[in-house]
């Protein structure tokens, strides 16, 4: 749990981990599906352990204003028959301190982004069909030259306005289901 700043309270942040890391992880998995049309979404959120504990590897907050969720976990179906499984958490009784990543699981081949690697089954055995260690280091660089040339007229940004809403509307749509115990259809 981020001890500093707001990150603990629902009403100045939004949310919880979902808001905070989540949103990143559902917007990269969305763009490299190529943003397919969602059907509906799922979810359960818990706040458990930051309600009853005061410090963490992020620092120290006042449980009794802790408003945020815990974690939220959430099934997004596409109209395609795909769906994306969504795990996010601020504490989590789990032995892995961090885990940031979007895994693709296909019927002939398997991906993770961070750190991006394809791989497959070869006659029973995990083999890795591409492999790239390290992130690059101009992306930042390269996202600011993109949205500048957008705002210049040039070529289309790298993430659009509708990607960006598309984004709130599941972020919305996963609370809700969250809140109310319900499926949400989009």
């Amino acid at each position: 749990v981020p001890g500093w700043g707001v990150f603990t309270n629902k009403e100045l942040q939004g949310g919880g981990p979902l808001i905070d890391i989540g949103i990143h992880m559902l917007d990269a998995a969305m763009y490299v599906l190529g943003f397919p049309a969602v059907k509906s979404v799922t979810a359960h959120s818990f706040q458990k352990i930051g309600t009853q504990k005061s410090c963490g590897q992020f620092g120290e907050w006042d449980p009794a204003t802790y408003s945020v969720e815990d974690s939220l976990f959430g099934t997004i179906e596409f109209h395609n028959g795909g769906i994306l499984w969504l795990e996010t958490s601020f504490a989590l009784n789990i032995r892995e301190q961090s885990i940031m990543n979007v895994s693709f699981c296909g019927d002939k081949a398997g991906a993770t982004l961070f750190p991006a690697h394809i791989y497959t089954d070869n006659n029973g055995e995990l083999m890795t069909l591409m492999q790239r260690e390290m992130a690059d280091d101009n992306r930042h660089l390269r996202s600011m030259e993109a949205f500048i040339n957008h705002v210049q007229g040039k070529p289309v940004m790298i993430a659009d306005a509708e990607q960006g809403y598309i984004i709130q509307q599941l972020v919305a749509a996963l609370y809700q289901s969250a809140e109310t115990g319900t499926r949400v259809e989009l």
